[in-house]
């Protein structure tokens, strides 16, 4: 699962948006505590890269046990779901972004308790693309909306979580995801990073709160960071 990320340093972004060769200049005010439903930016791809906003969570609707239209907004899609679920299966064949982060927040639980959150970043890099699936605005409404892709955890992940984002690694499985029409290809990408990809930095329960912004979410806890 994720739902809950940091994009708080524009620099960091803007050297990936670099390395993808676009001009494109974040000017973002920090967000240190980006939830569901919040806009995301991201980068697309539309006879070249764009950069874009959207909203976190694609919107799907059932019938209550009363009858009535509950409508509900999905942050994450499952990598075993999105080529087969009715939700994901038309979008994900050529509505494809990268959403880059600087990191983002895990929660471990015990006994179904939480105990502990974590802010999560790449051992090498100041920001990171994760893969996103989106589907264009319906009806009345005017912004796209943007799910990160999950995967089965990788070992040092599953200390903490049993899913984490598709971190898209390197710039060619950016531009592959982005670009792709080969569902093997595609499929190859949505998988765990190897080991000892990130950074595990506890942090205080400020960030439990979604409201809670600034940047006393990453404030460290007792425990120090560590690569598990």
């Amino acid at each position: 699962m994720c739902g809950r990320v940091n994009v708080h340093d524009n620099e960091g972004v803007k050297q990936l948006l670099e390395a993808m060769n676009m001009q494109a200049k974040p000017n973002r005010a920090p967000r240190f505590n980006i939830a569901p439903t919040q806009p995301l930016d991201v980068v697309r791809y539309r006879q070249g890269l764009t950069w874009e906003s959207m909203s976190w969570g694609v919107s799907v609707s059932a019938r209550g046990k009363r009858g009535q239209v509950i409508t509900k907004r999905v942050p994450n899609a499952r990598d075993d779901k999105v080529w087969s679920s009715y939700l994901w299966r038309s979008l994900i064949p050529e509505q494809r972004v990268l959403i880059p982060v600087n990191g983002f927040y895990e929660w471990k639980r015990e006994n179904k308790k939480l105990v502990q959150a974590f802010y999560i970043t790449p051992s090498n890099h100041t920001a990171m693309f994760l893969a996103g699936i989106f589907r264009e605005p319906k009806g009345g409404d005017s912004t796209p909306e943007v799910s990160i892709i999950t995967t089965a955890a990788n070992e040092e992940m599953r200390n903490v979580h049993d899913r984490m984002p598709v971190w898209l690694s390197s710039k060619n499985k950016a531009f592959v995801w982005l670009q792709e029409t080969d569902k093997d290809s595609l499929s190859e990408l949505i998988k765990a990073t190897h080991k000892n990809s990130f950074v595990f930095t506890p942090v205080s329960n400020y960030v439990n709160k979604s409201t809670n912004e600034g940047p006393e979410c990453m404030q460290v806890s007792g425990m120090k960071s560590f690569n598990y």
